[in-house]
């Protein structure tokens, strides 16, 4: 996996970047070859950074930074900082000041490899990063504000353009300026992939057909076929043909069969308590009912909402403390819970054992049938929440690079990538906005400053490379090589549209575009699209998958032969 710079700060006089994952540290080498190749791919080798800022001394231009202006050191594993002195006035002065955009752009660093891998790169050899100089004190405060003001204002009308370089469907139908409402034929398709939870695709005959199947249920009834249409919390088909798979999946099966089940057995439970108020009866097995759904419902969606479960398992079976990181520790006797269950089996009289005592309401075999059938009711909710918190780990929203279930994590790449392609729009809204148009857009030439890695490109052409990579390109290679495909394709694609984005932001010839392209609200939906285009890196990093290496394959076919109850997914020729 390469090894990708995730954050970066500056001050006036420092730089510190965090890179993905633990980076080469050797010191100044000596006469050795071996060390002079190790120092060139080092962290801490000054000649890797290339510093940019018009308002900085030595950095006017871009410029290697220098042993005797920069000094990086490595803070932790993966974070260096880059300490500068301006010694050319009296006294040194800083390097930055407040308010300057600085670029930076980092090559030929590698991180540390692990046995038998190689050592991850960055993509393309290099990062480039832009970062403004932070303030402090009143007059940052009232910059900030103002620049707030500026950048997002109260708009009573839209602008005059229409971005017709907008392509058809990217983003759900938005386009930037104006235009005339929705036509018969949009409102028809987002009807249909309302209906179905799926976004529209008329090349995708078979995502069409497996959304309809989950969508809806056939039923034979007397001869006859009967459908019946799922609510679309239930269902989670995607463009790229995902869907809840893995711990998610089979939470989710044994959560609807136990939901169909409980649901029954609460209808035919009845108090053995002569004195139990009929009212209370019909509530609580009403809110049990409620409270059970509920919980079946998040198991459906991606992600479920673990705050709304664990909050339904406690009111349910009044389970306090329900942490993914300890021990599941839930009690499990039906004559022991407390919550939902716990009061209605006390208002229906229908516990087995109390204070060590049988009950004195059970006469018959009809009795201890209904108790009976409260501990399965109870055995199937303590036994389904033993499982959730056994898995819970798998629902945590993060980026890290926790294991992911393919299918259910290419539901939120789906999504990620509809959020770029209405990010891309909204770059475009915001150019309308300062009055630079489709037309112009077609004809402003950005030259980036790493001219070597970027070459120039027309705006517009910027834009529809990003919009085009997230609508098409890679959703197909997706489909097509599932997760070796997200390493060998995903990967470095989104990190050449990251490099873009942030190439875009500071071009080198920045002074000799229209004025509208420096403001504020300009800045800030491109870097609302760079962090679209961060997290969507992220997420593709928690799937990937490396092509095994020939010998990786000979051995790992050697394990399978010699412990063959081991599942190893390798397949022989």
């Amino acid at each position: 996996m390469p090894l990708t710079v995730t954050d970066c700060t500056v001050t006036t006089n420092s730089i510190t970047i965090a890179f993905s994952d633990p980076v080469v540290a050797a010191a100044q080498p000596g006469l050795s070859k071996l060390d002079k190749e190790t120092f060139r791919h080092s962290a801490l080798n000054p000649n890797n950074y290339s510093v940019s800022d018009p308002g900085s001394v030595h950095f006017k231009q871009p410029s290697v930074v220098k042993k005797d202006i920069g000094v990086p050191v490595l803070s932790a594993p993966n974070i260096v900082t880059i300490t500068f002195t301006n010694k050319s006035s009296t006294p040194p002065s800083d390097e930055f000041k407040v308010g300057d955009w600085v670029t930076l752009v980092v090559r030929h660093v590698r991180g540390l490899a692990e046995a038998g891998d190689p050592e991850p790169g960055l993509e393309g050899d290099f990062a480039m990063i832009t970062r403004q100089v932070p303030g402090s004190g009143p007059a940052a405060r009232i910059t900030k504000d103002v620049e707030d003001a500026i950048s997002y204002p109260i708009l009573t009308e839209e602008v005059g353009y229409r971005s017709t370089s907008s392509r058809s469907g990217s983003s759900g139908g938005f386009t930037s300026g104006g235009g005339a409402g929705q036509g018969l034929g949009q409102i028809a398709a987002k009807a249909i992939g309302d209906a179905l939870g799926w976004k529209p695709n008329s090349t995708d005959a078979k995502g069409f057909v497996g959304a309809l199947t989950q969508s809806f249920t056939l039923t034979d009834v007397e001869g006859h076929v009967e459908s019946s249409w799922n609510p679309r919390t239930y269902t989670v088909q995607t463009d790229l043909a995902g869907g809840i798979s893995g711990a998610q999946a089979s939470l989710y099966t044994r959560a609807k069969d136990a939901q169909d089940n409980c649901l029954r057995l609460l209808d035919g439970l009845y108090p053995l308590d002569p004195t139990a108020d009929n009212e209370y009866v019909k509530a609580l097995r009403e809110m049990a009912k409620s409270q059970i759904v509920e919980i079946v419902k998040q198991f459906g969606v991606v992600p479920p909402s673990i705050l709304r479960v664990n909050t339904y398992f406690k009111i349910l079976l009044g389970a306090a403390h329900l942490r993914f990181d300890t021990e599941p520790k839930v009690v499990t006797d039906p004559d022991k819970i407390k919550g939902t269950l716990g009061s209605l089996r006390d208002t229906y009289g229908i516990f087995f054992q109390k204070n060590n005592r049988d009950n004195p309401l059970s006469n018959s075999i009809e009795d201890e049938q209904d108790i009976t059938n409260f501990r399965v009711l109870s055995d199937y909710m303590t036994s389904l929440l033993q499982s959730w918190l056994s898995n819970g780990r798998y629902f945590i929203l993060s980026t890290t690079r926790i294991p992911a279930f393919l299918g259910t994590q290419l539901v939120l790449i789906s999504r990620q990538l509809n959020v770029i392609a209405e990010t891309v729009n909204e770059v475009r809204f915001a150019l309308d906005s300062v009055f630079i148009g489709p037309n112009e857009r077609q004809t402003l030439l950005l030259e980036f400053q790493n001219s070597f890695e970027l070459p120039a490109m027309y705006l517009e052409d910027v834009l529809t490379e990003i919009e085009g990579s997230v609508t098409d390109e890679l959703p197909r290679l997706l489909k097509d090589g599932g997760r070796i495909a997200v390493n060998n394709n995903l990967l470095p694609v989104v990190q050449t549209l990251i490099n873009l984005v942030e190439g875009a932001k500071t071009p080198g010839n920045l002074d000799a575009l229209p004025d509208g392209f420096s403001t504020a609200r300009v800045r800030h939906a491109l870097d609302d699209l760079n962090d679209q285009l961060t997290q969507l890196f992220k997420q593709g990093q928690q799937i990937g998958m490396q092509i095994p290496q020939l010998g990786e394959a000979e051995e790992l076919v050697a394990m399978d032969d010699a412990q063959p109850e081991m599942h190893i997914p390798i397949k022989r020729k």
